[in-house]
């Protein structure tokens, strides 16, 4: 049997669309909540895979700081009391703080909202100080966070009302900085030479993640269902206090993404396509090994530029800030549009299928 031309071509040279694939992605920009001039308030706005956004923002009518919920353009405030977002489940759980924005040092009382109710998070040591944040949940209710004490951390995780403390590489103090699905958590750890590494907590113990030969200071900020953890180093490589971006992947960690020298960089998501975003200098994408200034990315901006990024989803669908001048910073949600020539390659696909599926006229 004689196979179809086009066919054919695709096998001899499987290649022949990698231009229009390596195109760079684009990015919608929408605006989720009213505006503010602070942009503490806007912090930390999240996503899960549902495309669910979880943040906080003024509420007009009170004046006061309240979360909110944000899908396909439906917009819901929450009765709730946590008013600072700090990670959204798969299934819809927030975990978060209430904060009282009066006072001159905050204090910060971990929560979850679930199922339209809002529990406390006891602390792991008592008595409770101000600071208390978490910085991970997933659908089975478990949370991770880091508690100040004298300004110093304490990483801990809490189940069902039952909280514990991580520990450390050697050192003392830890710092949660994401946790995965599956409840594994990852952060930084003092080591025993007062040093910081990157750590991997399951349950079992803490494992050291290691740190490049010219840093002291690395902190991991999030990890994917496959393991993958990024971060940043805060030293710099030659000690001159810029950050760059790191990877840990299959037993190695290493630099992420291709930066001029002397721009800041630190990675703070990563979904489970491999897609990293991060700020620094300017807030960036990695994808397919390719590094993207995500300003450069826009489909249009209306007079906003992107202040920080804070969450990716498997859609490649990006949380964070944008703020423009006279009109203050919003919660964003940067969506991927078509690359140009997605419509040509659907349509040429299109064109091969239904030859492939006229045997009879083709053999």
């Amino acid at each position: 049997m004689q196979l179809p031309k086009g066919l054919l071509l695709l096998l001899l040279c499987p290649l022949c669309a990698a231009p229009a694939l390596a195109a760079a992605p684009l990015y919608k920009m929408t605006l989720l909540a009213s505006g503010t001039s602070d942009t503490r308030y806007l912090i930390n706005t999240r996503i899960n895979n549902d495309g669910l956004v979880a943040g906080a923002q003024f509420d007009p009518v009170s004046n006061a700081v309240r979360s909110y919920l944000w899908k396909d353009g439906v917009y819901t405030m929450l009765d709730t009391p946590i008013n600072h977002v700090s990670a959204i489940s798969a299934n819809g759980r927030i975990a978060g703080e209430v904060i009282d924005y009066s006072s001159e040092s905050y204090y910060a009382q971990p929560a979850v909202y679930a199922n339209g109710s809002t529990t406390a998070v006891p602390p792991p040591i008592l008595p409770a100080e101000q600071q208390n944040y978490l910085s991970g949940i997933n659908s089975a209710g478990k949370v991770a966070g880091t508690q100040y004490v004298n300004n110093e951390g304490y990483a801990y995780t809490s189940v069902n009302g039952v909280t514990t403390l991580l520990g450390a590489l050697g050192g003392v103090h830890s710092y949660v900085g994401g946790m995965n699905e599956a409840g594994v958590v990852v952060g930084a750890a003092e080591t025993a030479s007062g040093d910081w590494h990157m750590f991997r907590h399951d349950g079992g113990g803490m494992v050291d993640l290691g740190a490049l030969s010219d840093g002291r200071y690395i902190a991991a900020r999030d990890i994917n269902d496959d393991g993958v953890v990024v971060g940043g180093d805060l030293a710099g490589p030659d000690s001159n206090g810029y950050s760059r971006a790191l990877i840990y992947q299959d037993g190695e960690l290493l630099p992420l993404g291709t930066f001029a020298p002397g721009e800041n960089s630190f990675a703070v998501g990563i979904n489970n396509l491999g897609q990293v975003i991060g700020n620094g200098s300017y807030s960036f994408l990695v994808s397919d090994g390719v590094t993207y200034k995500l300003s450069d990315l826009l489909t249009a901006n209306n007079g906003f530029r992107i202040d920080a990024v804070h969450d990716i989803n498997d859609s490649g669908q990006i949380t964070g800030t944008a703020c423009a001048v006279g009109a203050g910073c919003f919660g964003m949600l940067l969506s991927p549009v078509p690359e140009p020539g997605t419509a040509l390659m659907l349509l040429a696909g299109l064109g091969l299928l239904f030859r492939l599926r006229r045997p009879a006229q083709d053999v």
